[in-house]
């Protein structure tokens, strides 16, 4: 809670005079973007029967991935874009630095909240599906101010006064293009991942959890890699197909896992109540 707490002052100190100075763009952002959250919401009530994890905890996931999350990962990755420059040179770090340094420090801060939210919540953890629905949370909350920080720096950029036009296209390309694939599919893997290891509670489950964090590390890498970003030239449907080249492996991860956890883990067995 005092993670969150100062992660919070300093998401504030970093968003609200901005959204004071753009009241309309502001909202228009939070509302679209925070639109993240009812496919996964609807996810959770879609497997109710299968999950154990109380609705508190996933709203402890979805805070940490708002805030700690968001706010490590800023002063992380602009940590190590520092140390990139100074042993490769400003230019390389430029280009590799949002391939290397984001996905590394963005996945273990995410990761580092689903970990804790289990903790708290030991032994309410039935198995694989409540992780994917917590990571899926923490992923969304990220999403979620991610997304609203890039529509208010386009809006302040595009210097037209307080408009919606700058937060809808933002929207278009981040929300509805790349928002498919993006940090809730990412966090869902790690989710997965730790929730094996703590229902499983072995030496191998222990590594299973580390691989999902570096398989993550590694599509998110693929992600804002430039590869296919041009489309090969094709224009808007090359572009679209690299997209779905670059983002599809993830959400066939989180759907395998899905399937496999459906098989092999008994639906939750809940107490009759009395007549």
């Amino acid at each position: 809670m005092l993670l969150i707490g100062a992660a919070g002052i300093l998401l504030l100190y970093n968003t609200l005079p901005v959204a004071l100075a753009y009241p309309r763009a502001g909202t228009t952002a939070l509302v679209l973007f925070s639109l993240f959250a009812v496919p996964f919401w609807l996810l959770r009530r879609r497997f109710a029967d299968r999950l154990t994890l109380p609705a508190g905890a996933l709203v402890l996931g979805l805070i940490w991935g708002a805030t700690v999350a968001v706010m490590s990962s800023i002063f992380g990755s602009r940590a190590l874009h520092g140390l990139m420059a100074t042993a490769w040179g400003p230019g390389w770090a430029e280009r590799w630095s949002p391939v290397l340094a984001a996905p590394l420090v963005e996945e273990v801060v995410k990761a580092a909240g689903v970990v804790l939210v289990v903790a708290i919540a030991w032994g309410r953890v039935h198995g694989v599906l409540d992780g994917i629905v917590l990571g899926a949370f923490c992923g969304v909350g990220f999403q979620i101010v991610e997304g609203y920080a890039f529509a208010m720096s386009s809006t302040v950029v595009n210097r037209a006064g307080d408009v919606v036009e700058p937060v809808v296209a933002v929207f278009l390309v981040r929300g509805v293009l790349a928002g498919l694939w993006s940090h809730p599919v990412f966090t869902a893997i790690v989710g997965a991942g730790v929730a094996y290891a703590a229902t499983r509670r072995t030496s191998r489950s222990v590594w299973v959890a580390a691989g999902s964090l570096v398989a993550v590390i590694v599509l998110h890498a693929v992600w804002n890699s430039p590869l296919l970003r041009d489309g090969l030239g094709l224009g808007a449907p090359g572009v679209l197909v690299g997209v779905m080249i670059k983002g599809l492996p993830a959400v066939c991860i989180v759907w395998w896992l899905v399937r496999w956890a459906k098989r092999e883990e008994a639906p939750v067995e809940r107490p009759l109540e009395p007549a």
